[in-house]
């Protein structure tokens, strides 16, 4: 799992960033955790919840982490964010 160095925080993810990040980093199931990363065309993200990254069968060391909320709401929002921070569209 690589963290991208412009990461977005949804709301409520930002203020537990230390928690949630220590424990992506050990591998540990946080039920309320999602991650997005980039999507394959025409999509432009997707999102996930953080006990997909725990399944020893998906290859998921090479995937880069966009954003992350802790919720689902707070991950759509994030998307959000980033969708209006992006300059292409």
């Amino acid at each position: 799992m690589i963290f991208s160095k412009n990461m977005f925080w949804g709301r409520h993810a930002a203020e537990h960033k230390k928690y949630i990040l220590d424990n992506l980093r050990k591998k540990h199931f946080q039920p309320g955790a999602y991650v997005i990363i980039e999507a394959q065309s025409p999509n432009l993200y997707e999102i996930y919840n953080q006990a997909m990254f725990l399944n020893p069968k998906l290859d998921t060391e090479n995937v880069e982490i966009l954003g992350i909320g802790y919720g689902y709401k707070d991950a759509v929002d994030c998307v959000t964010k980033m969708i209006l921070a992006r300059k292409d569209i």
